[in-house]
Protein backbone atom coordinates (compact mmCIF):
# COMPACT_ATOMS: atom_id res chain seq x y z
CA UNK A 1 0.00 0.00 0.00
CA UNK A 2 1.71 3.69 -1.07
CA UNK A 3 1.80 6.77 0.84
CA UNK A 4 0.99 9.36 -1.46
CA UNK A 5 2.98 12.35 -0.73
CA UNK A 6 1.79 15.79 -0.18
CA UNK A 7 2.43 18.35 -3.23
CA UNK A 8 4.53 21.51 -2.62
CA UNK A 9 3.27 24.34 -5.17
CA UNK A 10 4.99 27.25 -5.59
CA UNK A 11 2.11 30.32 -4.69
CA UNK A 12 2.53 33.97 -6.56
CA UNK A 13 -0.01 36.52 -5.52
CA UNK A 14 -0.01 39.75 -7.94
CA UNK A 15 -0.79 43.41 -7.96
CA UNK A 16 -3.62 44.22 -5.05
CA UNK A 17 -3.51 40.97 -3.42
CA UNK A 18 0.50 40.65 -2.93
CA UNK A 19 0.37 43.74 -0.62
CA UNK A 20 -2.52 42.05 1.33
CA UNK A 21 -0.97 38.85 1.65
CA UNK A 22 1.94 38.26 4.30
CA UNK A 23 3.82 36.56 1.92
CA UNK A 24 3.15 37.11 -1.64
CA UNK A 25 5.23 34.12 -2.96
CA UNK A 26 5.75 31.23 -1.29
CA UNK A 27 5.67 27.57 -1.10
CA UNK A 28 2.70 25.83 0.03
CA UNK A 29 2.30 21.85 0.82
CA UNK A 30 -1.30 20.82 0.46
CA UNK A 31 -2.84 17.59 1.75
CA UNK A 32 -4.68 17.25 -1.49
CA UNK A 33 -3.84 17.04 -5.03
CA UNK A 34 -6.04 19.63 -6.70
CA UNK A 35 -6.48 23.42 -7.49
CA UNK A 36 -9.70 23.28 -5.24
CA UNK A 37 -7.92 21.78 -2.36
CA UNK A 38 -5.33 24.52 -2.60
CA UNK A 39 -8.17 27.26 -2.65
CA UNK A 40 -9.81 25.48 0.37
CA UNK A 41 -6.25 25.69 2.50
CA UNK A 42 -6.37 29.35 1.42
CA UNK A 43 -9.64 30.12 3.01
CA UNK A 44 -8.69 28.32 6.05
CA UNK A 45 -5.16 30.02 6.62
CA UNK A 46 -4.74 33.56 4.52
CA UNK A 47 -5.74 36.54 6.75
CA UNK A 48 -9.05 38.06 6.81
CA UNK A 49 -8.31 41.19 4.50
CA UNK A 50 -7.10 38.44 1.62
CA UNK A 51 -9.69 36.29 1.98
CA UNK A 52 -12.56 38.98 1.50
CA UNK A 53 -10.67 40.31 -2.26
CA UNK A 54 -10.40 36.21 -3.24
CA UNK A 55 -13.73 34.73 -2.07
CA UNK A 56 -17.38 35.46 -2.10
CA UNK A 57 -19.85 35.26 0.84
CA UNK A 58 -20.15 31.61 -0.28
CA UNK A 59 -16.86 30.41 -0.16
CA UNK A 60 -16.26 30.11 -4.24
CA UNK A 61 -13.53 32.27 -5.89
CA UNK A 62 -14.36 35.77 -6.67
CA UNK A 63 -15.27 36.05 -10.18
CA UNK A 64 -12.58 38.68 -11.28
CA UNK A 65 -9.97 36.33 -9.84
CA UNK A 66 -7.89 35.03 -12.64
CA UNK A 67 -5.35 31.81 -12.06
CA UNK A 68 -2.45 30.25 -13.78
CA UNK A 69 -1.00 27.20 -13.19
CA UNK A 70 2.90 27.68 -14.41
CA UNK A 71 1.82 30.63 -16.89
CA UNK A 72 -1.45 28.75 -18.53
CA UNK A 73 -4.75 29.66 -17.40
CA UNK A 74 -5.95 27.53 -15.25
CA UNK A 75 -9.45 26.69 -16.65
CA UNK A 76 -7.42 24.97 -19.59
CA UNK A 77 -6.77 22.34 -16.87
CA UNK A 78 -10.27 22.03 -15.75
CA UNK A 79 -10.23 25.09 -12.94
CA UNK A 80 -11.15 23.94 -9.32
CA UNK A 81 -10.82 20.28 -10.38
CA UNK A 82 -7.04 21.00 -12.06
CA UNK A 83 -4.22 18.39 -10.75
CA UNK A 84 -1.38 19.89 -8.93
CA UNK A 85 1.75 18.62 -9.14
CA UNK A 86 5.07 18.81 -7.18
CA UNK A 87 6.95 21.93 -8.08
CA UNK A 88 3.81 23.62 -9.73
CA UNK A 89 3.35 27.56 -9.98
CA UNK A 90 0.32 29.09 -8.92
CA UNK A 91 -0.10 32.56 -10.03
CA UNK A 92 -3.47 34.15 -8.03
CA UNK A 93 -4.20 37.77 -9.42
CA UNK A 94 -7.33 39.87 -9.89
CA UNK A 95 -8.58 41.25 -13.06
CA UNK A 96 -8.21 45.31 -14.24
CA UNK A 97 -11.28 46.96 -14.43
CA UNK A 98 -11.53 50.50 -15.26
CA UNK A 99 -11.51 53.16 -18.54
Amino acid sequence: MGVSAIPAVRLRYLAVLKGLSKEPNREVAISGNTLGELFSYLRETEPPQLKSRLFEEDGTLRPDIVVFINGADASLFGGMNAQLKEGDEITILPTVHGG
